[in-house]
């Protein structure tokens, strides 16, 4: 290798940790006003890594999450695969308990700092829910109600 290609070499790998360390500072700018990042938020600026900083998706990917993980700041996207995870361990025969959805519930205002109103987790929770074809669980054996499912 000659000395101009090491010298090219070198000036392309200078400029790709600028990009990246200018990508980290918009990501920090974009944190500033709150402690939750929402799919939509996510993906602008995951895509801003992608066309204005050059980077490619795992390396910019990797940029939001350590910002994010420094910050303490909730990613939408992955307290939303925790839940499911959670409630995928909890449903039986397609049902999920009331018990359950409240301990789901918690958990979701829990990751996401109390950034989220109660009523739109509860929403999205069901949303999951019915996402994967599943539904509340009767209150009762024989004459219980899905009520307090039907009625988030």
């Amino acid at each position: 290798m000659t000395d101009e290609e090491e010298h090219r070499r070198d000036r392309r790998d200078q400029a790709l940790e600028r990009n990246k360390a200018k990508f980290a500072d918009y990501v920090q700018i974009h944190t500033i006003e709150g402690k939750v990042i929402t799919r939509a938020d996510e993906k602008k600026i995951l895509e801003e890594g992608l066309t204005r900083f050059g980077l490619d998706f795992r390396e910019a990917q990797g940029i939001l999450l350590s910002v994010a993980s420094e910050r303490e700041i909730a990613l939408v996207s992955h307290v939303e695969h925790h839940i499911d995870i959670f409630l995928q361990q909890v449903v039986k025969r397609g049902k999920v308990p009331r018990k359950d959805f409240n301990k789901a519930n918690l958990l979701y205002r829990k990751m996401t700092n109390d950034t989220i109103p109660v009523s739109e987790i509860r929403t999205r929770i069901k949303q999951m829910m019915e996402h994967n074809g599943w539904t509340g669980r009767r209150r009762r054996w024989l004459f219980g109600s899905r009520r307090w499912f039907k009625k988030i």
